[in-house]
């Protein structure tokens, strides 16, 4: 029994350190990477939204939508006939 016991921890021990030595030679040498940058993020000009997309049409997921709706106001939310 006592050797069942030895024989268990020494296997542990034995996978413990397999596992760690395995881990730090992955995580020691990462590969490089290449990440793209903008050379002057800040800019003055703000160019308009798109129409197309920003309007009071537009799916807006904060509010209800509905299906069947053919008139709408300012908002976007649908006015009942």
């Amino acid at each position: 029994m006592k050797t069942d016991l030895i024989s268990a921890i020494v296997a542990a021990i034995a996978g413990v350190v397999i596992t760690f030595l395995i881990l730090t030679n992955i995580i020691q040498n990462p590969k490089p990477v290449n990440v793209k940058t903008i050379s002057n993020p800040a800019s003055a000009n703000v160019n308009e939204p798109n129409p197309e997309i920003f309007n009071y049409r537009a799916l807006n997921p904060t509010v209800e939508t509905y299906v069947d709706c053919k008139s709408y106001n300012a908002d976007g939310n649908c006015i009942e006939e």
